[in-house]
């Protein structure tokens, strides 16, 4: 079998595309992932199915959930009851996000920029919209934002390895776009000041300051980080582009 929950929610097996139909049992489904090969108490479920809202049959009504969506599944027998929990057994290579983490973990351990930069794309392939969407539960909203942070902090790392392989204006396109999608993130906004650097756009690195800056001020109350007005300086006193492999501090950012 096959579990996609980072963008449209869905299970495949040998035979193609498997229909899950309504909300209670994709919820199901989606919370029995995120804790996959381990036993979920029955009352973490009921909680998760009815939102912590009082639900007198919540115990046989999961019971029945579970019954049909063992009958969904390909291989329902994964599916078990016990220590009063069920556990879905999900083996290695199966859930996306399982990949998805893999190669980013190894993209992070290699020193090799060229190395680095592929392995995190072919991670984010992986990665076609909101992690379980549609699925608007505490317990999955939590899951959500780390991957969601996850999923930034990568495309940092992509672009920084980017940086340091030359691909300044090539990667100055595809930073102007994270940032305008994420304007707070202040290690986004440090990666495009110096691409327009390394491209030679001294005006535009500039230019990106004062927006981040007016950012930052408007929306936080603060000025940019030292790390941003640092680079701010250097431009201005003329330094060369590049100098001294800078590469942005990896927890500059302050918000999503």
């Amino acid at each position: 079998m096959r579990f996609e929950v980072l963008g449209t929610f869905s299970i495949s097996s040998g035979s193609g595309s498997v229909p899950l139909h309504g909300r209670m049992r994709r919820t199901l489904l989606g919370v029995l992932l995120v804790r996959a090969n381990t036993f979920v108490p029955v009352n973490v479920l009921t909680e998760a199915l009815w939102d912590s809202k009082w639900e007198p049959r919540a115990v046989p009504k999961l019971h029945w959930h579970v019954h049909k969506l063992r009958q969904a599944l390909p291989e329902g027998d994964r599916l078990a009851f016990d220590n009063g929990g069920y556990r879905l057994e999900v083996h290695p290579g199966e859930l996306d996000v399982e990949t998805f983490e893999t190669l980013a973990g190894q993209a992070l351990k290699t020193a090799d920029s060229a190395q680095r930069a592929s392995l995190i794309r072919q991670a984010l392939t992986h990665w076609h919209g909101a992690p379980y969407e549609g699925l608007d539960v505490p317990l999955l909203s939590d899951e959500t934002m780390r991957l969601s942070e996850h999923r930034l902090v990568l495309l940092e790392e992509l672009y920084q390895a980017e940086l340091d392989l030359g691909r300044h204006a090539s990667a100055a396109v595809e930073l102007a776009d994270l940032v305008r999608r994420h304007p707070l993130r202040q290690r986004a906004q440090h990666l495009l000041m110096d691409a327009l650097w390394r491209a030679g756009r001294t005006s535009d690195a500039l230019a990106a300051y004062r927006r981040a800056r007016r950012i930052s001020v408007d929306q936080l109350g603060l000025e940019p980080g030292p790390e941003l007005r640092l680079l701010e300086r250097r431009i201005l006193a003329g330094e060369v582009a590049g100098a001294g492999a800078h590469r942005a501090p990896a927890l500059l950012h302050r918000a999503r």
